[in-house]
């Protein structure tokens, strides 16, 4: 755990080294990367918040995701996490990080530990897809401390 709590610590001074905000779309994640975040002293100086959006209702209506997307492209596809972005667009930040996955049984024809992670990092937005093993509780913990790696990866390319 102090291996994710450095990692999460490294994240915030990055941001603020950079002079960057951060916002979060947290689908199956639950909110754990904006916890992880929160943990360490000074991250309101970057981190916005973020929506925790775990069903596809919540993606709908917090985040104005029309249902027939959601229902045509799949609740966790690459097309759901790209629009989740966008609709981030608005918010007054420099980087935003979607997250949306399955820890638990499979769903949609996706096996179980499926994540896409997607980045709109100063409009360039990327989506990536990651595969976990383990139980639900490690799935999740590993796809934060991806998002987490994601971000710094980010901020180490624009130093």
């Amino acid at each position: 755990m102090e291996e994710i709590k450095a990692l999460a610590t490294e994240v915030v001074e990055s941001l603020k080294a950079a002079n960057l905000r951060l916002g979060l779309a947290e689908s199956m994640t639950g909110g754990l990367i904006g916890h992880l975040i929160t943990n360490i002293d000074g991250a309101s100086r970057v981190f916005l918040g973020g929506h925790v959006v775990y069903s596809a209702e919540a993606k709908s209506v917090m985040l104005g995701i029309p249902m027939e997307d959601i229902h045509s492209l799949g609740t966790i596809s690459e097309d759901i996490t790209k629009m989740m972005l966008n609709q981030m667009a608005e918010l007054p930040t420099d980087i935003n990080l979607a997250i949306t996955g399955i820890a638990g049984h499979p769903i949609e024809g996706l096996p179980r530990g499926t994540v896409f992670i997607g980045m709109n990092c100063c409009g360039n937005i990327s989506v990536k897809k990651f595969h976990y093993e383990g139980t639900r509780e490690e799935i999740k913990q590993q796809a934060a401390v991806q998002s987490l790696k994601l971000i710094l990866e980010y901020l180490e390319t624009i130093h």
